[in-house]
């Protein structure tokens, strides 16, 4: 019994880092009303910023090749290190909202959820680039030693950092239900204008909100940075235990944020120790997967307690484009495409084959968030699955090309199906919880089974046949070979014209129906429920056509290639370039692809394909402010011409065949 005692003490370290975080994100919803999911970002790269204080006295500014390296001595004390790094985080919290959640105030839920996607991508980023990606430690900070308590020691670092929560906890609610900067923050939350009719400037208290939030992140980094080494994806992924915390709490309540966080950590440790003691429990990932139960039931309970502020604004959804002739513009492309794989080689040519795996991806995104505007950071689990899939069946069940393909991508619709359950409650920043948290679930729950990933190494991927006919991607000194290129440029091809072809059926419709005003819809005899779960099952199917397709061109399937930051830059490159239409999918994945074509081009130049998330960061987050239609909605006036032309053209080779044919 002791050893079950003291697993659940030895949580309270990870439950209270929980805590601390879904108190500043508390903070950051009653304020400004933005769920922020580059909350844990922030303080990561805090966090480095400490340990490398602490370590030799470097201080690096959060950008890259601009001059942000200085020296501040041989290595600083724990007190001189925590004030020089908190005191980053309220400038950098300051700076956050000053530049990018203010001015989306009355912005969409996408565009908010995208702004903070777009921060989380950029600081994850350029922690790696500034610090390192391995993990980095540092002395203790809270007093150490060990305590026995009913014949079970413990370290007392925990029960320390547990009460500095409940410290914290106490002051914030008291400060906001007494102190009249409280009660003013309470009023501008319910009501901005009345607030201001008051004299009480809501923007003025989101600045200061923004900060001590920000400065609560930083320092729940620092303080479990000697309990846990600081490491860029680990910690950028606390915000997911941390928002199903905030979500527990209704995004109101200090104190409970702080119990359910401690309790979510001490939950997560004794699922460890009764993974030793029960062998039938999964030996990987099963406590990451706590937070995506707690995050599910939460939120499809108390959906109407966590409705995202200012959700009654009417606020413009990204446009969605209305393709002419997709059949005839399919072919156009795959021509083009066609005589591009013939004039590039080597690398560019595998790039270009990139291109066209991530336009596929994108085509799911545009049915999904663009067609019914329901918010999905889950489509690399979802082609994930499909490209293991499609290793098994080749290799245990003998089936080849093209029916292993089409099988494997069917597997991903059952989890596009679940995670898609409740999104017949939800809807916005709520669903993008979600599906963040399934997003990680899958990472750390699935991708772990080493019998199904083959761990790190990966598994084989045989190559594609048809009647004895190797359509692989290499043979022999070949590589990358044309024919493969136009095996997948033809799928995405077809793909493209079929959504293209969706945004004008009946079902179709019924989905730019329910995007618009799922009330209207339904009261026009529109099946919601029905004909979302069809949106996340085509979104899944098309996602897991592009798994299979990434398995057939890397050859080695491994877990890496479909984490969850690989879904949240899916989703950045795609908004940025226009997710309401084919052409923004195709555009993103030619032009902002993290491997694509013109990635990889302007890297063989100039070697700055490193810097593309924080690119994709910074983009996506103006895109959110500036342009949420994308790219694609407003190209450059040289390309409206032409497009412009080529329509004219064909509409006059249309007249003179009507003509001749009458």
């Amino acid at each position: 019994m002791s050893s079950y005692v003291l697993f659940l003490l030895l949580g309270l370290g990870s439950g209270a880092v929980y805590a601390i975080l879904a108190l500043g994100l508390v903070l950051k919803y009653r304020s400004a009303g933005v769920v922020d999911f580059g909350h844990s970002a922030v303080a990561m790269y805090v966090a480095y910023v400490y340990v490398y204080l602490r370590q030799d006295g470097t201080f690096q500014l959060p950008w890259p090749v601009l001059p942000h390296h200085f020296s501040v001595g041989d290595g600083l004390a724990v007190a001189p290190a925590m004030v020089v790094s908190l005191a980053l985080a309220a400038v950098l919290g300051a700076v956050l909202y000053l530049l990018v959640y203010r001015p989306l105030r009355g912005a969409t839920p996408l565009a908010r959820v995208c702004a903070s996607v777009g921060t989380l991508l950029y600081f994850q980023a350029v922690g790696v680039l500034n610090y390192t990606s391995n993990s980095q430690s540092t002395p203790a900070i809270l007093p150490g030693g060990s305590i026995e308590i009913a014949g079970v020691t413990f370290p007392a670092d925990r029960l320390w950092f547990a009460g500095i929560v409940i410290a914290l906890a106490a002051l914030l609610a008291a400060a906001y239900h007494f102190t009249r900067f409280g009660l003013a923050t309470r009023a501008a939350a319910e009501n901005d204008r009345g607030a201001a009719v008051m004299g009480i400037s809501a923007e003025r208290l989101g600045l200061y909100n923004w900060v001590i939030a920000t400065v609560l992140a930083g320092l729940a980094g620092i303080l479990i940075a000697p309990i846990s080494t600081v490491d860029a994806a680990t910690y950028t992924l606390f915000v997911v235990p941390a928002l199903g915390v905030a979500l527990v709490a209704r995004f109101r309540s200090f104190g409970l944020a702080a119990l359910a966080g401690l309790l979510l950590g001490m939950t997560q440790s004794e699922i460890t120790k009764l993974q030793a003691v029960w062998e039938w429990l999964p030996h990987q990932g099963l406590p990451d997967a706590v937070p995506f139960v707690v995050i599910v039931v939460t939120m499809t309970l108390l959906t109407r307690a966590v409705a995202a502020r200012g959700e009654s604004v009417v606020a413009q959804l990204p446009s969605i484009g209305r393709p002419r002739a997709p059949w005839m513009t399919a072919a156009g492309c795959f021509a083009a495409g066609t005589v591009a794989l013939v004039l590039l080689h080597g690398s560019l040519r595998n790039a270009m084959i990139t291109s066209f795996v991530s336009a596929c991806l994108g085509f799911s995104l545009v049915v999904l968030t663009g067609y019914v505007g329901q918010v999905s950071l889950a489509q690399m689990s979802f082609a994930g699955i499909s490209a293991f899939v499609l290793v098994h069946i080749t290799n245990g069940w003998g089936l080849g090309f093209p029916i292993a393909p089409l099988v494997a991508s069917l597997f991903a619709v059952p989890l596009g199906l679940i995670v898609g359950v409740p999104a017949l409650r939800l809807r916005g920043v709520n669903l993008a919880v979600v599906t963040l948290a399934a997003a990680t679930t899958v990472d750390a729950l699935v991708f772990n089974w080493t019998w199904f990933t083959g761990g790190l190494a990966g598994k084989d991927v045989a190559d594609p046949t048809l009647l004895g006919w190797d359509l692989g991607i290499a043979k022999g000194d070949a590589y990358p070979r044309v024919i493969f290129g136009v095996l997948v440029l033809l799928v995405v091809c077809v793909v493209g014209a079929l959504v293209a072809r969706l945004r004008d059926s009946p079902t179709g419709r019924s989905m730019i129906a329910i995007r618009s005003n799922e009330r209207a819809a339904a009261a026009a005899g529109i099946r919601v429920a029905r004909t979302k779960l069809i949106a996340f099952a085509l979104s899944a199917w098309i996602a897991g056509i592009g798994g299979v397709l990434l398995a057939y061109q890397t050859q080695t399937v491994s877990p890496p290639s479909f984490a969850t930051f690989t879904s949240l830059n899916l989703l950045a490159v795609v908004f940025i370039a226009g997710i309401g239409r084919i052409g923004g999918a195709a555009f993103s994945g030619v032009m902002m692809a993290a491997n694509g074509f013109f990635v990889a081009f302007v890297d063989k130049e100039l070697n700055v394909g490193k810097y593309q998330l924080i690119v994709a960061g910074i983009l996506l987050a103006l895109t959110a402010i500036k342009q949420p239609d994308g790219v694609a909605a407003n190209p450059p006036p040289p390309l409206v011409k032409l497009g412009r032309r080529i329509e004219a053209s064909w509409r006059t080779r249309r007249r003179i065949e009507q003509v001749t044919s009458s």
